[in-house]
């Protein structure tokens, strides 16, 4: 099993890690942070969580709802998982274990393209996991990558509509990003990768809206598209600034007033939970500035709906209107972003500008 070359998230390459020492590592997490919780949502991704056997999928999907009581309150259960470990046995562990969502990591259909990711799996192996998500499964997603060098819009194009015949209700597409620290970002820097025209990305970016918008999929997010009920009610949670609870290596949570990270290590997450030691890796409570510049991050994100004034005025006693009005103004102007009594939000141009409208709002920045 490899890494993919773009992906910064917390995963690792398996080389025979004991894999059910982790899982019994996470659910012992999970009995101290999560029991009786009876979350709303549940996620479960990071690397892959398929790559599991699926005697121990089963396994912990069964302890998970012990602890959480997640089968009797959870509207929406999501795995994610790639074509590749998407076979019989643990798709139908997962539909038994609770799993009523499934996100499949397609990303590509073109060979060339799979390989230069150091993805492992076909073309015609990513349409078959599809297939066997709309027969097990209510609802289910496809990720996409598109803007890879050199890449053939028709191409792009002919890949995107050949997943959308597979009917998931819910698509994401991602322009191919170059995060610090990824094997992609040491290659381009290394002037062995080229990142694509930003121009042909925009092109890319407005015409993969265009042909999903035909197919009746709406852009609720950045990158994320969805067919009318089929929104991802997990993500909408985050980027509404809502509470949750990570466990595992690397997770991350946002409950009681702080943001914390786990260890990363998977090595050293377990050690510390088999020790009785928080597994914590970093924790912080953020104060009303930094908070206020989460809510913009993430909310500004959501197409149409944008920011709730209410609700941040609640969480940090800032409104992000008044805050930053000579921003907010300057930017309206520019016919980036507009807002009412309630809401806040880009326009159609702010949206593909939101990294250069985050800029102007960093904490600390003069208002």
């Amino acid at each position: 099993m490899s890494k993919c070359r773009y992906c910064d998230f917390n995963s690792y390459a398996w080389t025979g890690q004991e894999l059910d020492r982790y899982v019994r590592a996470l659910l012992r997490e999970a009995e101290l942070r999560a029991e009786a919780l009876h979350p709303q949502t549940v996620f479960i991704g990071g690397g892959t969580p398929t790559f599991l056997p699926a005697d121990l999928l089963a396994e912990l999907l069964v302890e998970l709802s012990r602890i959480t009581g997640f089968r009797s309150t959870a509207h929406e259960v999501t795995i994610e998982a790639n074509p590749e470990s998407f076979d019989e046995p643990r798709a139908q562990a997962a539909a038994q274990g609770g799993v009523n969502r499934v996100s499949l990591g397609v990303q590509s259909l073109r060979p060339e393209v799979l390989r230069a990711y150091d993805r492992v799996h076909s073309g015609e192996r990513a349409l078959e996991a599809l297939a066997r998500a709309r027969e097990l499964f209510t609802r289910f997603s496809a990720d996409l990558i598109f803007a890879f060098p050199g890449q053939d819009p028709a191409s792009w194009e002919a890949d995107l509509r050949a997943v959308l015949a597979s009917k998931p209700g819910h698509v994401s597409c991602y322009e191919l990003s170059y995060e610090p620290g990824t094997a992609l970002t040491r290659l381009r820097n290394a002037g062995r990768w080229k990142a694509e025209d930003s121009d042909l990305c925009e092109e890319l970016y407005l015409r993969t809206g265009k042909i999903l918008a035909e197919h009746v999929y709406e852009r609720y997010e950045t990158s994320n598209f969805a067919r009318p009920g089929e929104r991802c009610l997990h993500n909408l949670a985050a980027w509404r600034n809502l509470h949750y609870v990570g466990v595992g290596a690397g997770a991350a949570s946002w409950h009681g007033g702080a943001r914390r990270k786990n260890i990363e290590r998977p090595e050293a997450y377990q050690a510390a939970v088999e020790s009785g030691i928080d597994p914590v890796g970093e924790c912080e409570r953020p104060d009303a500035n930094t908070a206020l510049f989460d809510h913009l991050m993430m909310g500004l994100r959501l197409v149409g709906e944008g920011v709730s004034r209410a609700r941040v005025r609640a969480a940090t006693g800032l409104d992000p209107v008044d805050h930053f009005a000579n921003q907010w103004q300057a930017m309206r102007e520019d016919g980036w972003v507009e807002w009412d009594a309630h809401y806040l939000r880009t326009t159609a141009r702010g949206a593909l500008l939101l990294d250069s409208v985050l800029t102007r709002l960093l904490p600390g920045e003069p208002v």
